[in-house]
């Protein structure tokens, strides 16, 4: 038996979102948001089955184009494919239970989602390293990498380095879903490792979004 405060399990970063993940295994998935006031999950395609539990506080949840304003008591339900978000537009904090339960007869990630469209890519413009710092910059992007890889949903992370005296770095990362990828950069280990890498460029990264369409792999 394994019993969960969800009280100490409790998320928020400093941008005022936080997931925590409190059950991962194949056919159920536990996560706890929390949102200040005036913060959101953008709206987004569940990739399976959700139910909506609120904890504490109230908030504007939308699914499918409709939209209500639900508190503790109540659960959503919200059907694989649609599209869902939520909003805190209260002046009091926000935590609710997302409950995912994936089709069992759903094919297994490793064997094709690689070439299954839908995947999730994030392309990363790093600026610059700092000089001196790109054997260091290496070193944290091969960290952080095995950290992220530990959230559901990862797929792969890959540097791409600069040729012909170029001097940024580019990462690809893909993720099951939008949603997982969301689990993911709201999370405390997004956080603190963007804090670390902060010193060793020059300047912001520029991240841009994309999902697979065609693949052609020989």
């Amino acid at each position: 038996m394994d019993v969960i405060d969800l009280k100490s399990r409790e998320v928020f970063s400093h941008e005022g979102r936080g997931v925590a993940a409190l059950g991962d295994e194949p056919n159920l998935k536990i996560r706890q948001v929390g949102l200040e006031p005036g913060k959101e999950v953008p709206v987004h395609m569940a990739d399976a089955p959700v139910t909506v539990q609120v904890v504490r506080g109230e908030g504007v949840f939308s699914a499918g184009g409709e939209s209500v304003r639900m508190g503790p008591g109540k659960l959503l339900r919200i059907p694989k494919g649609a599209q869902m978000g939520v909003r805190n537009e209260s002046m009091e904090p926000l935590v609710f239970l997302v409950i995912k339960t994936p089709l069992a007869d759903e094919p297994d990630r490793d064997s094709v989602l690689a070439k299954k469209p839908g995947t999730f890519v994030n392309l990363v413009d790093f600026a610059p390293p700092k000089p001196g710092k790109e054997e260091t910059f290496r070193e944290w992007f091969h960290n952080s990498s095995q950290v992220f890889a530990k959230h559901p949903g990862f797929i792969s992370r890959t540097l791409l380095g600069p040729i012909d005296g170029g001097s940024r770095y580019a990462a690809v990362v893909e993720h099951e879903s939008k949603e997982t990828f969301m689990d993911m950069h709201l999370s405390d280990d997004r956080e603190e490792l963007f804090l670390q890498v902060e010193p060793l460029v020059l300047g912001l990264s520029t991240p841009h979004f994309y999902e697979t369409l065609l693949s052609y792999r020989k």
